[in-house]
C-alpha cells in the first residue's frame, strides 16, 4: 500500500513539474514574442541606394548645350521652381554623384504600415516619400495617406534605381518632369474578389506637380501692393483613377493597365530669364501600360513594357511684354499631346541582362488663339544597355542613348550621341520588386 501510494505521489510530481515546464516555455515564448515587437518598433528596416556615373556625350553643334529644349513641353536651360532645381537638358560630362536614397520604414502596429524615402543629391535633401499603409481594411480595400508616387501608369510608382534603363523614358520627362506625378494626398484601391487580379483605385492628390499641373498662385500684372492675378487652387487639386489587371498568356503573364489624372494647372516662369510666361487652366492625363513577362528559369526571363501617354491642357498662357501698366499678354492656348516607350529586356543567367528602348513624342498639336503653331513631332530617343550584377545589391550598367529631341535657340534639332556608365549599390533591407 505503501508503495502504491509513493508511485501516485511520483506521478502527480511529475505530472505537475511537466505543467509547469510547459507553462514556463509557453511564458518564455509570449516574452520573445514582446520583446521582438518592441525591438522591430525601435528598429525599423533601413537600406541605402547610391547611384553614381560616368558618362560621355557629344552634340551636333557645340555652344548651345546649356539652352536646349525639348519644343512644346521643357523650355531652354537648367531652371529652379519650388525650392529644388532642375538640370540642363544637356546633362554633365565625366564622373556624377547622381544621388543616395535612404529609405526607413515598419509596422507601426497591427493597423498601419510606415515608410520613408528620402533622396539626397549634392545640392537638395528631399523626402521623396512618407506614407502610411492600412493593413486589416474589410473588403479587400487598402488606403494609403502622406506624400507617395501615384500609382498612375506603370513606371511612375517605381524609384530610379528599378528602371531598366539609367534615365526616364522621353514621354515621361516631358510630361511629367524629373519626379514623376509624386504627391502629397490619400489613396484608395480595391481588389476584385475574381479569379483573376483586378484592381481598381482611386487618389485625391494636392496637385504640386509643375510640368502638367501646379497650384500655387502667380500675379501676371503690375498691381504694386494689391494681388491682380491668378488664385490658388483648391486642394484636392489632382485626382487620379485607373484599372490594372493581371492574367495568364502564352506561357507568360501581361500586366495591363488604364489611367486618368484630371486637375487644375498654375504653371509659374515668369521669373525665367528665358522664354518666361505662365499658364493657367486645367489638364487631363490619360495612360495606357502593357508589361509581358516570360519565365523560362527563376533567372531566365524577357521582359517586355511599353506606356502610351496622352495630354490635353486649356488655358490662359501669360507672356511679358513692355508695356509698364499691365505687362503680360494673355492668349488662350489648347495643347493635345502624347508619346510611347517600348523596351524589351532578355535576363539570361542571374548576373546578366541586355535590352533595347524607343521612346517617341508622336503628337504636339498647340493652338494659341485659335491659332496652330508649327511645333516639331518627330522626337525620340533610342537607348540600348548591358548589364552585369554581381549580386542583387550591386549593379554595373553600360548605356547608349541617341536622343533626337533637343533643340536650341535657333529652333534647330541639336542630336546628342550619349554613353552612360552606371554604378548602382543597396546595402540593408531590400524587399522583393514588383512585378
Amino acid at each position: 500500500m505503501k508503495k502504491i501510494w509513493m508511485m501516485s505521489a511520483a506521478v502527480s510530481t511529475l505530472l505537475c513539474a511537466q505543467e509547469i515546464t510547459q507553462e514556463s516555455i509557453a511564458q518564455q515564448l509570449e516574452n520573445k514574442k514582446v520583446k521582438a515587437a518592441k525591438e522591430s518598433g525601435f528598429m525599423p528596416d533601413l537600406s541605402l541606394v547610391v547611384d553614381t556615373s560616368y558618362t560621355d556625350q557629344s552634340f551636333d553643334e557645340d555652344g548651345h548645350a546649356d539652352h536646349l529644349e525639348i519644343p512644346g513641353f521643357v523650355h531652354g536651360g537648367g531652371h529652379d521652381h519650388a525650392d529644388h532645381g532642375h538640370s540642363s537638358l544637356a546633362g554633365e560630362d565625366g564622373f556624377n554623384f547622381n544621388y543616395a536614397e535612404l529609405t526607413i520604414g515598419a509596422s507601426v502596429d497591427n493597423y498601419f504600415d510606415l515608410k520613408s524615402v528620402f533622396h539626397i543629391t549634392e545640392d537638395d535633401f528631399e523626402v521623396e516619400e512618407a506614407y502610411a499603409t492600412t493593413r486589416a481594411l474589410p473588403y479587400h480595400l487598402q488606403a494609403k495617406i502622406g506624400r507617395f508616387k501615384s500609382d498612375f501608369g506603370y513606371l511612375n510608382n517605381k524609384h530610379h534605381h528599378n528602371y531598366n534603363f539609367s534615365d526616364m523614358p522621353l514621354i515621361y520627362q516631358s510630361l511629367l518632369g524629373d519626379h514623376g506625378l509624386r504627391e502629397d494626398g490619400a489613396q484608395l484601391q480595391y481588389v476584385m474578389p475574381l479569379s483573376v487580379y483586378v484592381m481598381v483605385g482611386i487618389e485625391a492628390l494636392e496637385g504640386e506637380n509643375e510640368q502638367s499641373f501646379g497650384v500655387d498662385s502667380f500675379s501676371p500684372y503690375n498691381a504694386g501692393e494689391d494681388f491682380n492675378g491668378v488664385d490658388k487652387v483648391s486642394s484636392p487639386g489632382l485626382w487620379v483613377g485607373y484599372v490594372k489587371s493581371s492574367f495568364d498568356m502564352a506561357g507568360g503573364t501581361l500586366l495591363g493597365g488604364l489611367s486618368m489624372a484630371k486637375g487644375d494647372s498654375r504653371i509659374d516662369h515668369l521669373e525665367d530669364e528665358e522664354g518666361a510666361h505662365a499658364f493657367a487652366g486645367d489638364t487631363t492625363l490619360y495612360g495606357v501600360d502593357l508589361v509581358y513577362k516570360k519565365y523560362f528559369a527563376a533567372d531566365h526571363v524577357i521582359t517586355w513594357q511599353s506606356e502610351y501617354l496622352y495630354r490635353e491642357m486649356d488655358g490662359t498662357k501669360y507672356i511679358p511684354n513692355d508695356t509698364q501698366d499691365a505687362w503680360a499678354n494673355e492668349i488662350s492656348q489648347k495643347k493635345e499631346q502624347a508619346g510611347f516607350y517600348s523596351e524589351l529586356v532578355y535576363q539570361y543567367d542571374k548576373n546578366w541582362r541586355t535590352g533595347a528602348r524607343y521612346s517617341a513624342i508622336t503628337q504636339n498639336d498647340i493652338t494659341a488663339d485659335g491659332m496652330m503653331q508649327d511645333m516639331p513631332d518627330d522626337m525620340y530617343v533610342a537607348s540600348a544597355m548591358l548589364e552585369y550584377n554581381p549580386s542583387e545589391f550591386s549593379r554595373l550598367r553600360l548605356q547608349y542613348n541617341h536622343n533626337s529631341s533637343l533643340y536650341n535657340e535657333e529652333g534647330e534639332k541639336n542630336n546628342k550621341n550619349e554613353v552612360v556608365l552606371q554604378f548602382n549599390y543597396a546595402i540593408g533591407a531590400h524587399g522583393a520588386h514588383a512585378f
